[in-house]
Parts: structure tokens; C-alpha cells; sequence
């Protein structure tokens, strides 16, 4: 959960926590995460922040976003790659 009180940003826990979440399997390769008002009302963390972690993971190659459909869990070999779309 998020520490409000710790000296890492929301952003940063929130990320760390995403991240350990597809790295661990809680989250499974090629099958779609919670959506951004799912995670907001998760976390009570704001929806801007929501979208930033979630984009700054999809930039990182652990997610790809698809318009109407969601953001899904990209195969662990494309993971930690820098991804243009």
C-alpha cells in the first residue's frame, strides 16, 4: 500500500508496487491489469498519477496499452526494452 508519510513519492511507491506486480506474476504476461479508475480507488492516489506510472511502465516495455481494450502485460522477453509505438 501507499505510505503517505515515507520520503518516495506516491509516484515511486506506486510504480515499485506495478512493477513487482508484473515482475511477480500477480499481474500475467499478455493478460490485461486493472484499469486506471480500478487502481486510482485501489491505491487513493490521483488518476494523473495512475496514468503516469502506468505510462512510464508501457515506456519501459513491461505494458502495452491498447485503445478500447486496455493495458495489457507485454511476454517477459520484451521487458526493460524501450518501446515505440
Amino acid at each position: 500500500m501507499i505510505d503517505f508519510d515515507a520520503p518516495e513519492t506516491v509516484w515511486e511507491q506506486l510504480y515499485a508496487i506495478l512493477r513487482e506486480r508484473i515482475e511477480t506474476g500477480v499481474y500475467p504476461e499478455q493478460r490485461i491489469i486493472p484499469s486506471i479508475t480500478q487502481l486510482e480507488q485501489e491505491f487513493s492516489v490521483a488518476r494523473g498519477t495512475v496514468r503516469k506510472v502506468r505510462d512510464k511502465l508501457a515506456d519501459e516495455g513491461f505494458l502495452r496499452p491498447v485503445s478500447g481494450r486496455g493495458t495489457f502485460v507485454r511476454p517477459r522477453n520484451e521487458w526493460g526494452a524501450q518501446v515505440d509505438e
